[in-house]
């Protein structure tokens, strides 16, 4: 038996403008402004990262004021974090996704980077696989 996965609603309309205008919204975020994140995050919105498999406690993080929550406290550990995007976001207007890589810089040396993928529904992030570098890639 042969099933077919339902398209994503924003495939095809997905345009680069949107996707960075996204990746702008996330960056946002993990610099604290917590302002209206349901304007961007899809209510059923889920974060994967990607770093420590015995860390599972971050797969029940669900929906904008989930992940607001757990930024907040995050912030809130480690204070003066800077969060940018390296880049242009790529969008995959079919598959209604969009990547890009980001860094961190803070307190103490920190300089971290990562790559973070989207997936978009509706105009807003449902999902995002977040994988976070020990060090920051080479630009």
């Amino acid at each position: 038996m042969t099933t077919t996965a339902s398209p994503n609603p924003t495939a095809g309309t997905l345009t680069p403008a949107t996707g960075s205008t996204l990746f702008d919204r996330w960056t946002a975020l993990w610099n604290g402004d917590f302002s209206d994140p349901e304007a961007f995050l899809a209510p059923d919105f889920r974060i994967r990262f990607g770093n420590d498999p015995d860390d599972a406690a971050t797969d029940g993080i669900h929906g904008p004021a989930g992940i607001v929550s757990f930024i907040s406290a995050f912030r809130t550990e480690r204070p003066g974090l800077r969060y940018a995007v390296e880049g242009t976001p790529l969008v995959d207007g079919v598959l209604g996704q969009v990547a890009s890589r980001w860094y961190v810089t803070g307190p103490g040396g920190v300089h971290k980077s990562g790559i973070d993928l989207f997936e978009v529904v509706d105009g807003r992030i449902a999902t995002v696989w977040s994988v976070t570098g020990l060090r920051r890639f080479a630009p």
